[in-house]
């Protein structure tokens, strides 16, 4: 009787393993955009494309800032969206900013 519960127990464990690993697979498929309305995005200033930051409200930032030209941006060339580590690795747009916005530092 014992042999026959652990090969159902390790039927299960491989079953449930195998469900999660294509639920996270599939999350990956549908990362989620960061959105100026988010709450946390607009408490940091975010905005979709840096032209559009508030220069009396964050007075050091620069058009030349973008995400693209972000430590935290991990997105590929020639891509519109790529990840932030600072937002959970949510996509933002390269032409965004936020008020973490760290220059690449140059190798």
């Amino acid at each position: 009787m014992q042999h026959c519960n652990r090969r159902v127990f390790t039927l299960q464990l491989v079953a449930a393993s195998s469900a999660l690993a294509a639920r996270q697979a599939g999350a990956a498929d549908e990362t989620e955009k960061v959105l100026e309305a988010d709450p946390y995005a607009r408490s940091m200033g975010f905005r979709l494309d840096t032209a559009q930051v508030d220069k009396a409200k964050y007075p050091r930032h620069d058009v030349a800032q973008h995400c693209a030209e972000c430590q935290l941006y991990s997105g590929k060339a020639g891509e519109a969206l790529g990840p932030c580590s600072f937002y959970g690795g949510r996509l933002v747009p390269v032409k965004g900013w936020c008020r973490n916005f760290k220059p690449k530092k140059v190798a």
